[in-house]
């Protein structure tokens, strides 16, 4: 055999040759479809645990700020506020211990700093631009804004000091806030501590990153989802959304709360009385 015979019967056909091509081609898009895959699986996975993450954060402050909260009727000094509580705000006076500034030690010609109480008027509402809208339509909402009156007098509050008052943007991810509460018996979107120790037995709170939608802020949601058949929710998974509930350590045993609420709606009845709260 010539070495022209051998040589051509060990190399490939141009058929061999394209085959081969395609075969590597379709291996290496397989490789790079599956590396792209898991790319976009791991940038999905790290925006969860990133937004459960910040979502945990705000419902563990909210929860034990609002477990410190009191519902007793006086407290031998001007309050203003002490619980109200709306279906996107809420506002109430929560037991906090004072700035850590207040526990060094001092020198007798020191200059001591301002007394501070340990009660502070703590504020939550979801922020919703009041005159602008998004072209469908939409509400625009900016976030979770927190406020706090941190005085021993809640009710002469320096407005130009914010150590006094302060408002802030809090969390701008989150655009999505609700309250409920519940008073023994029932759920309800509104609550206004006055009489007594009428604080609510339970308060949910929940979250969420999808900005709020026109049928929501305006309530429009609870017809077709009323409270007494979905009392936490309107039925539909959310999977931006995260709620906790919250047991209010200092609400009456005795449910004094249903039974104001109970009062309230006869009196509204036999036409006497205030509102339902």
């Amino acid at each position: 055999m010539t070495a022209r015979s051998r040589y051509t019967a060990t190399g490939l056909t141009l058929l061999e040759v394209v085959i081969s091509i395609s075969l590597i081609t379709m291996l290496v898009g397989a490789l790079l479809a599956f590396y792209f895959e898991s790319l976009g699986v791991r940038a999905q996975a790290v925006q969860m645990a990133d937004r459960m993450e910040i979502a945990r954060l705000v419902l563990d402050r909210l929860a034990n700020e609002l477990r410190g909260c009191l519902g007793v009727q006086q407290f031998g000094f001007p309050v203003q506020q002490r619980l109200k509580g709306e279906r996107r705000a809420i506002q109430f006076l929560t037991a906090t211990l004072p700035d850590k500034e207040l526990y060094q030690f001092f020198g007798e010609f020191d200059q001591l700093p301002p007394g501070q109480h340990d009660l502070r008027e703590v504020g939550y509402q979801l922020w919703v631009d009041p005159e602008n809208t998004t072209d469908e339509g939409e509400p625009i909402v900016g976030g979770i804004v927190r406020s706090e009156k941190k005085t021993l007098n809640q009710l002469v509050v320096d407005e130009q000091n914010p150590e006094q008052l302060r408002y802030d943007l809090w969390s701008n991810e989150l655009r999505y806030v609700e309250f409920r509460y519940f008073d023994g018996v029932e759920w309800t979107t509104k609550w206004d501590l006055q009489d007594g120790n009428p604080l609510p037995q339970l308060i949910q709170i929940t979250v969420g990153f999808e900005p709020l939608t026109r049928v929501e802020l305006e309530d429009q949601d609870l017809t077709t989802y009323p409270l007494e058949q979905y009392p936490l929710d309107d039925g539909h998974p959310h999977p931006d959304r995260y709620s906790t509930i919250v047991r209010m350590p200092a609400a009456d045993r005795f449910f004094s709360s249903r039974l104001q609420r109970v009062g309230r709606e006869f009196g509204e009845q036999l036409g006497v009385g205030g509102g339902l709260k």
